[in-house]
């Protein structure tokens, strides 16, 4: 599988891609996604920017990560 990419011009060093790549891995086995789907990488690219914005601690992204795709499911879920 490739790696994920940054979205911006920010260079991330492979130790950095290590860790996204392990919460990436970790969010598309809770949910059960294709890691080539479009959901996943929307996700994804999420983590990256929640990484470059300043969170690096592994448990706290995929905190971050888990709680992006619960509200993403919120919204699409009819009242």
């Amino acid at each position: 599988m490739r790696p994920l990419r940054a979205s911006s011009s920010t260079a991330l060093l492979p130790e950095d891609l290590d860790a996204l790549q392990r919460v990436y891995d970790r969010l598309c086995d809770e949910y059960r996604w294709p890691r080539r789907s479009a959901q996943a990488q929307r996700y994804g690219r999420m983590l990256i920017e929640e990484y470059q914005a300043g969170t690096r601690d592994e448990h706290l992204l995929l905190a971050a990560g888990r709680s992006f795709v619960d509200r993403s499911l919120a919204v699409r879920r009819p009242a």
